[in-house]
């Protein structure tokens, strides 16, 4: 792991509540040009709401789905990270995480409609983030010991990699999103509280 001790300059990174992903998926039954869908990141029940998004770009609240666990709860960014709820590369699913009890979500995606096809432990603590390349997933979890742990994924459903937990620079580093590389080698974290990116070889 090589680390880059430099202050961040990174637009966008904190988040609101309610992280917002597009989806390119079309809605049969309907006009729609897509999707777009948020977390609540509730204490008592996390949820993602969906919306259909008009080729003019307005929304319409559709539904809300269930992730089957529990957010960290808060107002003013809580979960201080980017990827908390992501789009799969070919955006037929949808990952979220469950900061208060400790896993990710998968969705299957059909337009603004959502089905939980699996939901996992995160392999650590408060996961904040996540990452998809191919048919490999890694979360980032903040609490405890911060950590990234890697899954592979098949047909919707994750499965955690024997061996596959590395620490990050400090228990209090506060993990702010991580990504992979164009090429799936490397996988890179941003800490937000140490001014450190960590690169990890895939």
């Amino acid at each position: 792991m090589s680390k880059v001790m430099r202050t961040l300059l990174m637009a966008g990174l904190a988040m609101g509540l309610a992280l917002s992903t597009l989806s390119k998926a079309q809605d049969a039954d309907t006009h729609s040009a897509g999707a777009v869908f948020v977390m609540t990141n509730n204490v008592d029940r996390n949820e993602v709401i969906t919306y259909r998004r008009a080729s003019d770009g307005t929304l319409q609240e559709d539904a809300r789905f269930a992730t089957g666990g529990r957010g960290s709860g808060g107002n003013n960014d809580p979960l201080e990270s980017q990827g908390s709820l992501i789009l799969s590369q070919d955006h037929s699913l949808l990952f979220a995480v469950n900061a208060g009890s400790g896993s990710v979500s998968v969705f299957s995606v059909h337009g603004s409609r959502l089905s939980l096809v699996d939901k996992v432990v995160s392999g650590g603590s408060e996961p904040n983030a996540v990452a998809q390349h191919g048919n490999l997933v890694y979360v980032v979890n903040v609490g405890g010991s911060s950590s990234v742990v890697g899954f592979t994924l098949d047909h919707g459903k994750l499965n955690q990699m024997p061996n596959s937990t590395r620490f990050l620079s400090t228990n209090n580093s506060g993990a702010g999103g991580l990504a992979f590389s164009p090429d799936g080698r490397f996988l890179v974290v941003v800490e937000r509280l140490t001014n450190n990116i960590d690169v990890f070889a895939v």
